[in-house]
């Protein structure tokens, strides 16, 4: 897997995937943490996440449509431009001017437009740059930036908000001796979080430059269509082959029914249980991250499942997935739970790197933006809205929404994983 890193071509790709994850990252911290620090609002905390989500998964097959139009090199481009100018503004107005949360909502809103373009182009990038051969080694490679961004860039973004490692428990005082608001104290490592996001995207930025991409095969001039027809086709592909569409209900499933549970009832449940929750929490999740970047290197080295096994194989992992949210609420000790999210981070990593291989290598070029728009959407579209649903749930009754998506996991997973259309890998003409 390593191997391909000798490739100087993908090499500066993948640096720059890698300093870009870091600055999606570190704005994923830095707008939640300015809004509460401004407002004190976990409400309003809640919803900038969603001014940044929903435009974003409305947009994006619509942006996997201009990727297939245009180049995925060229959208990447545009859209670390516009989220470096976004991010730089903010920088300013938070460290010379007096910042307003309607300011925040707008800026947070167009960044997540440019997010929109930014996936799809992404995960389209790689069959310009390397062989169908080598298209495994890549996207295990970077699905392991992924992992290691959602590491580094929180860190990256706290440690520059605090300004040092370790700060006191107390507010600040001024001379007169009263409190600083929290947002005064934070302001300038607010400023400057936001400044080393917009160098990330720079950073990205100009390794573009650098990096050249052949041309996939696009559709005749004489078959051109608008936007929507183009999605529609798009569209139309994905459900022509069966196995293909199930392997997309099957990211929505899990991004639906676990995921959410994951952000929203862990750390209820650890809150709930532990005197140390948040601690509790956080290993729980660092479990899970481990696994995943084990499962992403070891999808570099080892060969997946069959084309005609791939789906079912993936339901199975799904239901195994779903099976440990129950299974943390009948056996309280946290090392159970570290264990069980270790354990699914390995295989949910694993199979995601096979899968979205299998994409790449049998989508037709000119539909790659619009397949992997679809998979963007399913995997990351469908979250602020899963997350607010089933922070509702979780509200009314924790144990019983978790084991209710974990049945609802096992079963259907389970169900679809021994149905015959998940072996079914050729497009179905209709009549």
């Amino acid at each position: 897997m390593f191997s391909l890193l000798k490739d100087r071509n993908f090499f500066i790709f993948w640096v720059g995937e890698t300093i870009s994850v870091i600055g999606d990252h570190i704005s994923l911290l830095a707008f939640p943490w300015l809004v509460l620090q401004m407002t004190g609002s976990p409400a309003l905390t809640g919803l900038v996440l969603a001014a940044q989500g929903i435009p974003r998964a409305l947009l994006m097959l619509s942006a996997g449509a201009m990727v297939d139009r245009t180049s995925p090199r060229l959208i990447m481009m545009l859209s670390n431009l516009a989220r470096l100018v976004l991010v730089m503004y903010m920088a300013y107005v938070i460290a010379y001017q007096e910042i307003d949360i309607g300011t925040v909502f707008i800026v947070a809103i167009l960044f997540g437009l440019a997010d929109a373009f930014f996936y799809p182009a992404s995960t389209s990038m790689l069959p310009s740059l390397v062989s169908k051969e080598q298209l495994q080694q890549g996207n295990a490679l970077l699905q392991t930036t992924i992992h290691l961004g959602m590491t580094l860039g929180p860190v990256i973004a706290g440690l520059v908000i605090a300004g040092e490692i370790s700060s006191g428990s107390h507010q600040p005082l001024e001379s007169n001796g009263l409190a600083v608001s929290s947002f005064d104290s934070d302001r300038e490592g607010l400023a400057q979080a936001f400044f080393v996001d917009g160098l990330t995207f720079a950073a990205s930025l100009i390794s573009l430059f650098f990096v050249k991409a052949r041309g996939l095969n696009s559709e005749d001039e004489a078959d051109a269509a608008s936007l929507f027809d183009e999605i529609k086709r798009g569209l139309a592909w994905v459900w022509s082959v069966p196995a293909m569409r199930l392997g997309f209900i099957g990211m929505a499933i899990l991004d639906f029914f676990f995921i959410p549970m994951i952000h929203v009832g862990l750390p209820v449940l650890a809150n709930k249980r532990f005197a140390e929750g948040a601690y509790v929490y956080g290993l729980e999740l660092a479990a899970y991250g481990i696994g995943a970047l084990i499962g992403s290197i070891a999808s570099g080295f080892i060969k997946g499942p069959s084309d005609k096994n791939l789906i079912s194989t993936l339901y199975i992992v799904y239901a195994f997935s779903g099976s440990t949210l129950a299974l943390v609420i009948f056996y309280e000790p946290y090392w159970w739970a570290m264990l069980l999210f270790f354990i699914t981070g390995i295989f949910d990593s694993f199979v995601f790197v096979h899968f979205a291989t299998w994409l790449q290598r049998t989508s037709p070029e000119a539909m790659i933006g619009r397949v992997m728009s679809i998979l963007m959407l399913m995997s990351v579209g469908l979250l602020p809205i899963a997350d607010a649903i089933m922070g509702f749930a979780i509200g009314w009754h924790l144990e019983i929404t978790m084991v209710g998506c974990s049945l609802i996991m096992v079963v259907l997973c389970g169900a679809v994983a021994l149905h015959p259309d998940a072996r079914k890998i050729q497009p179905i003409k209709s009549a």
